[in-house]
């Protein structure tokens, strides 16, 4: 039996208006073609559904009881099409990201708030881990993707797509001797009490081989887990840090103040990371398309067309 919606289509029209010629023009085909998708519906099903003749058509008894079905048929199918037509605009949809702290605190709030207002069926849960998590939790699968630094944690079965790069700059306070300068080597670092982020995080692995590179001697290092903590720990005047621009205490913070670190100029990358054989659903991908479009007054860089 080979009955499509085409046929089903054609049939409503014609039990609807009682005419071959006015459901024609409702389902958009010529009269001889309408006639033909009826006697095709007709023969397939073995019965007749409507009774003929020059004046009139009316549907048979047997045509009653197969329309009322084929309109709740062709009901869900409008439904269904009209909802993965929804998934596809991107309009529903839960989306989880996994993300580093520093872009989750500065980036996502923003990027949630603009995803609500143009999409606000799309639910978005977020998941701020330290930067060896984030790998692990899309690989999983526990989140559609991750946002996160490039390093070597990210093997084949993930990609990564970069956003941005960003510099690293140190922290002190006012009264610091680094906060007159206009920046500051690596090597200057010497013999400085250091609050850095653990070895969990995305920075850790840059700024320890710089150090040595540079053949700095910290006079007291300080690994704690949380950006919030290290900011503390710098407001007290226990030392000074090394953070990515993400990471930075407000531009008009009252005690604190950011150098740029220089000689070399180190950076690392931001990136969505996901998983290679799994793509992107509608939902994700459009706030994915949102961060993007957010991160450029965030950081302070020029729009791209």
């Amino acid at each position: 039996m080979n009955v499509t919606i085409r046929h089903l289509r054609a049939a409503l029209a014609v039990q609807k208006h009682e005419n071959f010629r006015r459901a024609a023009e409702e389902v958009h085909l010529s009269q001889p073609a309408l006639s033909l998708a009826v006697r095709e519906l007709e023969k397939n099903l073995g019965v007749t559904l409507f009774d003929r003749t020059s004046r009139m058509v009316r549907t048979t008894d047997v045509g009653m009881s197969f329309l009322r079905n084929a309109e709740r048929v062709l009901s869900d199918f409008d439904d269904l099409l009209h909802d993965i037509g929804d998934l596809a605009r991107s309009r529903r949809g839960r989306v989880i990201v996994s993300s580093v702290a520093s872009f989750a605190g500065r980036v996502l709030p923003i990027a949630m708030r603009l995803c609500d207002e143009r999409f606000p069926e799309i639910e978005v849960s977020i998941r701020d881990e330290v930067a060896v998590r984030v790998a692990d939790v899309v690989r999983f699968g526990e989140a559609d993707f991750g946002v996160t630094v490039e390093g070597p944690d990210l093997d084949y079965d993930l990609e990564f797509d970069a956003l941005f790069e960003e510099p690293f700059f140190v922290i002190c306070t006012k009264a610091h001797p680094f906060a007159h300068k206009t920046s500051v080597r690596w090597r200057d670092l010497s013999n400085e009490n250091l609050v850095t982020l653990a070895m969990t995080s995305g920075s850790h692995r840059i700024i320890d081989e710089e150090l040595v590179r540079a053949d700095v001697h910290i006079q007291r290092p300080i690994q704690v887990s949380q950006l919030a903590t290290v900011h503390g720990m710098l407001e007290a005047g226990v030392g000074i840090s090394v953070l990515p621009e993400l990471g930075l205490p407000s531009e008009h913070h009252a005690s604190l103040v950011a150098v740029p670190l220089v000689d070399p100029v180190r950076t690392r990358k931001i990136g969505i990371i996901k998983r290679r054989d799994r793509s992107l659903s509608p939902a994700a991908s459009a706030f994915a398309e949102i961060m993007r479009e957010v991160l450029p007054d965030i950081l302070g860089q020029p729009k791209t067309d």
